[in-house]
């Protein structure tokens, strides 16, 4: 089994002693930083040597490519068989989103372990002074982070500026603006819809966000709104924690947390899912099986989600112990809500997935630097096609 040094990782790895109880099976890990990880796996699946039986996987990352290349076990014959899977299994209990963004071209290649959503987190303290609501559209969000910008003291909003890092908080921008990253099957970064959601974007961390926006990934934005030299920060519902760090965060407790808002033409927040994957090459696909139900039954999610780590169940966030614990309320619910109508394809979907990522981020720069956001997408559109010509 490869697993990606991760919060999900961290949380189901003490409890392997009891799967390997339940069934004799015996599970051999290695555990890898996630760039480490992902080359890791790449290499045992191209060599084919049938040693890996498991792995963790980013459907929306690398799951074309996987699919296209033999890679996946396709899980769907294993779940319609009463004999390799549990009655009591119940996949109907998997959030739509966290389950849709486990399937390429229609077949299940993995089962979800780690939902997140794009939320706003915002300084409750501030929007009630101004008595303000949390911003419920995109017109709402622009509004407040120019009323709270007062630099060099407080920004308006800080979110990933930093090239590739920044498509994946764009991406819900551009859903909610009505543009996508394919029409057709053919690359639509430089329509009307996508234009415009780039300059909203550029415009919001040139004018409201922090000096050299274009250097800042998930963890300089998140240590700006942990320091309280912001008023929102958008970003994944996952990094709640790091915001809220009692060692290191000076908003504890002066934070709330909204639905990423609606744009002029949708209401489509982003959804990375993390799953996890039977090799096809596997000498072991039945007790690998066995695995994959165990980890992802309605028991093992729960007792992930206490230890912080979004999993895909409703039944888990539904529970009773769970919404005993110290967790914030209004994070609970805007997880909930944006997991019955989020989208989970926060990456383009192309076999490509790295360098498309780094083509997008550039319009992405442009925008936040001031620059011909139009000429910029038009010709990132152009370099997206002659990828997917290269690659597909």
């Amino acid at each position: 089994m490869l697993l990606n040094k991760h919060p999900w990782q961290a949380a189901i790895e003490p409890l392997f002693p009891e799967f390997e109880t339940l069934t004799g099976v015996k599970i051999i890990r290695e555990v890898y930083p996630e760039d480490q990880f992902r080359q890791k796996v790449t290499v045992e699946l191209t060599a084919g040597t049938g040693t890996l039986d498991v792995f963790m996987s980013m459907v929306a990352q690398e799951g074309l490519k996987f699919y296209r290349a033999g890679w996946y076990e396709v899980l769907d014959p294993y779940l319609a068989n009463a004999t390799l899977t549990l009655p009591e299994y119940d996949a109907k209990d998997f959030q739509k989103a966290a389950w849709d963004a486990e399937f390429v071209e229609g077949k299940l290649v993995g089962l979800p372990i780690q939902a997140e959503t794009e939320i706003v987190y915002y300084r409750k303290d501030l929007f009630e002074q101004a008595g303000l609501k949390p911003p419920a559209t995109l017109n709402d969000l622009e509004a407040a982070a120019k009323q709270f910008h007062k630099p060099p003291e407080r920004f308006g909003i800080v979110m990933r500026g930093k090239r590739a890092a920044a498509t994946s908080v764009f991406s819900s921008f551009l859903h909610n603006f009505g543009g996508d990253w394919m029409q057709n099957g053919k690359p639509a970064i430089n329509s009307p819809e996508a234009v415009q959601a780039f300059r909203f974007y550029g415009d919001l961390l040139r004018l409201y966000g922090p000096p050299g926006s274009t250097n800042n990934h998930w963890y300089e934005a998140s240590a700006i709104f942990a320091q309280g030299k912001a008023a929102m920060y958008v970003d994944f519902d996952s990094l709640f924690s790091v915001v809220l760090d009692p060692e290191k965060s000076q908003v504890k407790g002066k934070v709330g947390f909204a639905p990423f808002p609606a744009g002029p033409k949708a209401n489509l927040p982003s959804v990375p899912v993390w799953g996890i994957a039977l090799s096809r090459q596997s000498k072991n696909k039945e007790a690998s099986w066995f695995f994959l139900q165990w980890a992802t039954t309605k028991e093992q999610v729960l007792k992930v989600l206490l230890k912080g780590v979004p999993g895909a169940r409703q039944s888990a966030w539904d529970h009773p112990e769970f919404k005993k614990a110290d967790i914030p309320l209004d994070w609970v619910e805007t997880h909930v809500q944006q997991m019955k109508i989020g989208s989970p394809n926060w990456n383009p979907p192309v076999v490509a997935v790295s360098e498309a990522r780094d083509i997008i981020g550039q319009v992405i720069v442009t925008a936040i630097e001031g620059g011909d956001v139009k000429a910029a997408a038009d010709k990132a559109n152009a370099e997206l096609e002659d990828l997917i010509r290269r690659t597909q």
